[in-house]
């Protein structure tokens, strides 16, 4: 297990996330992580933090190369252009013999065998920002049968479960949901807690002062949801007392229709998901 190697197509924020998250669980240092994006041989990148403890390239070839397990982690428009070049070059046995992994919104599997020429060797991971602080949370969508494909599989599984919490194996539409949901969902958290914080300034409260209650009251409320088997209604419930302070407030959030728009706001994502992987599929043919 300790000699596969797992390579990044592209370092964005999202792939920064992961290896903080790791360098904080004190486990990137035990990986062979490989990361191939543009800025590879930038002073300026913002990746250089890591260069102690992982390798960078600017050659997706050459990463493929010495990779086991290749992350697909790059706007969805350049995909194409880089399965391509990477059916053309690499060795079919090499090409058959990589777990590739998809962590873009909308790029499938089906999509992904199509432009590799290859298949039961491709799965998708979704997964957060919040494994920057190793309390992320993560799905996988596998169809994978090979045993080989397995082994790996359960070894990317073994890095994330350090920083993440595992939903478990999900069929890709579910997977879309989860992109809603826990991909874009700390989005949608970082603007109720902007909002809160703004409303106590309103009030006369210091701006970092509102700021830091805001998320700190967020972030207990999550624990206390996590850790306990209330259902979010049963806390809301015990918070407000009859004619008091938190009743009134949340007359005002019913009147201005939040839950809904929190709704809405996971079935954009979604829809945006779906979409997206349409409009991939249809370059397929």
């Amino acid at each position: 297990m300790e000699n596969i190697r797992i390579g990044f197509i592209g370092g964005g924020r999202i792939v920064q996330a992961l290896l903080d998250g790791l360098h904080e669980a004190n486990y990137l240092d035990k990986i062979h992580l490989t990361i191939s994006c543009p800025s590879a041989n930038d002073d300026k990148s913002s990746l250089k933090r890591f260069s102690n403890m992982i390798q960078m390239t600017s050659s997706n070839l050459l990463l493929c190369n010495t990779c086991d397990i290749v992350l697909f982690a790059v706007k969805a428009k350049l995909i194409k252009s880089i399965c391509q070049e990477l059916e053309k070059s690499l060795d079919k046995n090499r090409l058959t013999n990589i777990l590739f992994v998809s962590i873009v919104p909308g790029l499938t599997i089906s999509t992904l065998s199509h432009w590799l020429h290859t298949e039961n060797n491709i799965i998708r991971i979704m997964y957060n920002v919040n494994v920057a602080k190793c309390n992320g949370s993560y799905a996988i969508s596998s169809l994978t049968t090979n045993e080989n494909n397995h082994r790996l599989e359960n070894y990317l599984k073994l890095i994330f479960d350090k920083v993440a919490y595992y939903a478990g194996a999900v069929s890709e539409s579910e997977l879309d949901i989860m992109c809603a949901l826990i991909g874009s969902g700390p989005a949608f958290f970082c603007t109720a807690v902007e909002g809160l914080a703004d409303g106590a300034v309103k009030a006369g409260l210091s701006r970092q002062l509102a700021n830091t209650l805001a998320a700190r009251t967020m972030l207990g409320c999550a624990d206390v949801l996590v850790t306990s088997s209330k259902h979010p209604a049963e806390l809301k419930n015990d918070i407000s007392t009859p004619g008091g302070t938190t009743i009134y407030g949340l007359h005002e959030l019913e009147n201005k229709g939040v839950r809904g728009a929190f709704m809405d706001a996971i079935m954009a994502a979604f829809n945006r998901a779906q979409t997206m992987a349409d409009q991939l599929a249809r370059d397929t043919k």
